[in-house]
């Protein structure tokens, strides 16, 4: 395996932890992200977020928050109308990934709110493509790489990869997560 896909999958186990306690913080894992980013680039905590829907979402999410074919529904996990405030919260707090540049991309949160919409077909794509083994990784990399230059977007993916996550690790229980390290 790549050393670079080591260190991601690292960070996705060390960001997962964070998720795992019922009063955790939605921002509890951006000090993982914010190392991840300074070592490459904030677009790279994508692959981190990749890792999490690919690995922890899709395998641990229960059946009920399933589409009737198998794969997680992000609708379920995340309900639409919870997009704009998660994804402005916990943007917010995202500015040590982004820097102050983030603070001026959120005053308009018309922008943010197409960007979040953005996002979530993002991560749905990404969840739709696990059962395809190394051709679905290869088009999850394609999917987040069409992300790169929107800093919005990649808080949005972030943000609701952090929901969908908690979701799926509350009804898991700690127990099941430090099983995969």
């Amino acid at each position: 395996m790549n050393p670079y896909w080591l260190i991601v999958q690292q960070g996705a186990a060390e960001y997962s932890q964070t998720q795992y306690r019922p009063d955790a913080s939605l921002l509890a894992g951006l000090p993982v992200l914010a190392t991840h980013a300074q070592t490459f680039t904030p677009f790279h905590t994508l692959h981190i977020m990749q890792f999490l829907l690919a690995v922890i979402v899709f395998e641990d999410c229960p059946d009920h928050l399933r589409t009737s074919g198998g794969i997680p529904d992000l609708d379920r996990l995340v309900p639409v109308d919870a997009d704009a405030l998660t994804v402005l919260s916990a943007a917010q707090g995202q500015r040590v990934l982004f820097g102050a540049g983030l603070d001026e991309q959120l005053q308009n949160v018309e922008e943010q709110v197409a960007a979040t919409a953005r996002a979530r077909g993002t991560v749905q794509q990404v969840l739709e493509q696990v059962p395809y083994g190394r051709a679905g990784r290869q088009r999850m990399l394609d999917l987040v790489y069409e992300l790169r230059d929107d800093p919005r977007a990649i808080a949005g993916v972030i943000a609701l990869t952090t929901v969908a996550l908690r979701e799926v690790a509350l009804r898991q229980g700690p127990a099941d997560a430090s099983a995969r390290q």
